[in-house]
């Protein structure tokens, strides 16, 4: 079961914060297709869970791209 206090989506101002990336990447990872977001109203939001798969889809140090 889930823990009330567990966050479930993400503004995109909070998951630059939380991934340590900045605004920008995530909306061009969004539009390549590389990272999945969803829409509620005019706001753009992104899944912990989606967030948590393109993180580590992400090549490792010295890993090839």
């Amino acid at each position: 079961m889930q823990n009330p206090n567990d966050i479930v989506a993400y503004s995109i101002d909070a998951a630059a914060k939380a991934s340590h990336t900045g605004r920008t990447k995530l909306y061009a990872e969004i539009k390549a297709g590389r990272l999945r977001a969803i829409k509620l109203g005019k706001r753009t939001l992104v899944t912990a869970e989606a967030l948590s798969e393109w993180l580590n889809s992400l090549p490792a140090i010295g890993e090839d791209a």
